[in-house]
């Protein structure tokens, strides 16, 4: 597998994590996808110690995620405002 396609496709699955906790989950819950790239960072620092390269994928991870629940969040106060949408019993 290409590295450059794999790190592309690491970071689009913490966007659409975090598009989908910030459009579904309680707003407390919202920011739980952040853990999961510390817990991959955090786990890099300890097997390959302190390195420049994982410090910046894991703040450009952090960024896509915030990014991926602030585009949850308002894709769900759209929805929200939307009187067309369905009302379940």
């Amino acid at each position: 597998m290409n590295l450059a396609v794999g790190g592309i496709v690491g970071y689009l699955l913490f966007f659409l994590a975090g598009v989908g906790f910030g459009f579904a989950a309680p707003p407390k819950w919202r920011w739980l996808p952040l853990l999961f790239p510390l817990a991959l960072g955090l786990w890099a620092l300890m097997k390959y110690g302190p390195d420049a390269s994982v410090l910046i994928r894991l703040a450009l991870a952090l960024v896509i995620t915030v990014l991926g629940i602030f585009v949850g969040a308002m894709l769900d106060a759209r929805s929200g405002e939307s009187s067309d949408h369905a009302r379940y019993a």
